[in-house]
């Protein structure tokens, strides 16, 4: 071979290597972001690792003191609660390594060690106490009912605490979810007086507080090893309304803010965002005092239930920041297992009211009852008041009126309506709760309930899910519950009302919300 074939032979090779190797870091790029598992942050690229936040009409930042939810939603990533809930409403150990109920009044709570303050102190069974007592004493009205029950709070050692309550309380774990408080921090002045920025055990701490920004930066002694966070500082920036906060957003200063449902698309528009909306906990629906004769029969109640179009409702009716509800528990709760929608179908409806001895002439449903003839007609108590709950009773009374059952409504001041449901003293009425995160149902079903509703199996499921932490028994008596509940309708699930997050695309993660918490995973979050 000649030395200039050689050289070309040589060439050739070396052009053919470097073709490929271009290749090969170009489609590496590539993968930096699509491809890479978002948690492994090493090999993430060209991503900004600095996340903006907002809160409108700051009071404290003091997650006991405060009463602004803005910063209620924020401090859960600088507070630590004994145990939080994840995206499910399920229950999650936090600060608490494990919770023993001894019996139906005392649970034995030990705590996890090596937890640090965010000033290097250890947290303890003391703070655990102080922060209770510090509730209890009324510092903090936004968690009075979580500590409600507890009459006393007894330090055992320094990982140990038993409290003691004054009656049973069904999933009283899920209580334990307030932000705690560290009692030598304040050891040397009143709590309640102090204008000391508290520290906290989360994932999150404080760095500084100017008159417009919060800044926020990674627990670098954070007790969950496996949670560090791929942000390395949250700016929390501050303003003087929530308008100021829309506008923000929309200009790309704040990527991740709640919104209300109606007027969100007023301020910034309808593109160049995402947003998640989600099922809230204030609950509506219509209950059937099961004492009274005609209502007693399930048969009737659920054909009421069949001939009630719940879309057609809260279109007509309510609009944005609503939707159709068909249970307490489907806001997405962990035992939410069965679908337990209802869709109109009156030829269900009329089939079931044949067979249980009911005939349709042109205008009512007429039966024989003890030698009368008694007519298939009932009243809804309604509260004056409530404008969206009068709306929808009449809305009810004119959807039934096409299924001749004729319906009437009484109108009752806040009072004589308030008076009504305790008394049990009406046939249904527009009801409606503000629920709680566990997933508890003696409200409905247990003892001494709104509809006056007793089944016995219901009662037994009720004493054996209040009583157990099995997940195994509370997936089968939950699963039997939705089944009786559709085949006897003691309730009928109407509506309630929505939530919103809105955040910006250049936002990446795994990005879910609920009425508990908009922030999980907030760990795995950057910007692009």
């Amino acid at each position: 071979m000649s030395n200039n074939n050689f050289f070309k032979y040589i060439f050739s090779i070396v052009v053919v290597f470097l073709v490929l190797y271009t290749i090969y870091v170009i489609v590496q790029n590539k993968t930096d972001i699509s491809d890479v598992n978002p948690d492994q942050t090493s090999t993430l690229t060209n991503i900004q690792t600095d996340l903006r936040l907002a809160i409108s009409q700051l009071d404290t930042i003091n997650p006991l003191k405060t009463n602004n939810k803005d910063v209620q939603e924020i401090t859960k990533i600088i507070y630590d609660p004994l145990v939080t809930l994840n995206e499910n409403y399920k229950l999650e150990y936090y600060l608490a390594e494990e919770i023993a109920k001894s019996d139906d009044l005392t649970y034995v709570i030990k705590l996890r060690k090596g937890v640090l303050w965010q000033d290097g102190t250890n947290f303890t069974a003391d703070d655990v106490k102080f922060t209770i007592e510090l509730i209890q004493n009324g510092v903090s009205p936004i968690y009075s009912e979580n500590v409600k029950y507890i009459t006393e709070t007894e330090v055992i050692d320094s990982s140990t605490v038993k409290l003691r309550l004054s009656n049973p309380v069904p999933f009283f774990e899920y209580n334990l979810t307030f932000p705690m408080m560290c009692q030598k921090y304040y050891a040397d002045e009143d709590f309640t007086l102090s204008d000391k920025l508290p520290i906290g055990t989360g994932i999150f701490k404080i760095s500084e507080i100017s008159s417009n920004v919060i800044k926020l930066l990674p627990n670098d002694t954070y007790w969950d090893t496996n949670r560090k966070p791929m942000a390395t500082e949250i700016n929390i920036n501050l303003y003087n309304t929530l308008g100021e906060c829309y506008l923000a957003f929309k200009n790309g200063e704040v990527d991740v803010l709640t919104a209300n449902v109606t007027d969100i698309e007023n301020y910034i528009g309808n593109l160049g965002y995402n947003k998640i909306e989600y099922k809230s906990r204030e609950y509506d629906f219509l209950v059937f005092n099961t004492a009274n004769e005609l209502l007693s029969d399930p048969a009737v109640r659920k054909a009421i239930s069949l001939s009630i179009d719940k879309n057609t409702l809260v279109a007509s009716c309510l609009g944005k920041g609503y939707a159709p509800s068909n249970f307490s528990l489907d806001m997405g709760n962990w035992l939410y297992t069965k679908d337990l929608s209802v869709s109109i179908d009156t030829e269900q409806a009329a089939q079931i009211l044949n067979n249980a001895g009911w005939e349709r002439t042109s205008n009512s449903w007429q039966k024989r009852l003890e030698g009368r003839t008694e007519k298939l007609a009932f009243s809804i108590t309604v509260n004056t008041n409530n404008e969206a709950r009068v709306a929808v009773a009449e809305n009810i009374r004119d959807q039934l009126a096409n299924f001749a059952i004729p319906v009437t409504i009484n109108y009752l001041s806040f009072e004589s309506y308030t008076d009504a449901i305790n008394n049990r003293n009406f046939e249904t009425a527009i009801s409606g709760l503000k629920l709680g995160y566990s997933p508890n149902l003696t409200t409905f079903f247990g003892e001494g309930n709104i509809a006056n509703y007793n089944n016995g199996e219901v009662l037994e499921i009720m004493s054996i899910v209040s009583n157990t932490t099995d997940e195994n028994i509370l997936y089968e008596k939950y699963a039997r519950l939705y089944d009786i509940y559709l085949e006897e309708a003691p309730y009928i699930g109407l509506y309630r009302n929505t939530d919103i997050i809105v955040y910006n695309q250049s936002l990446v993660g795994n990005i879910t919300a609920n009425c508990f918490n908009i922030f999980h995973n907030i760990e795995k979050w950057y910007r692009r």
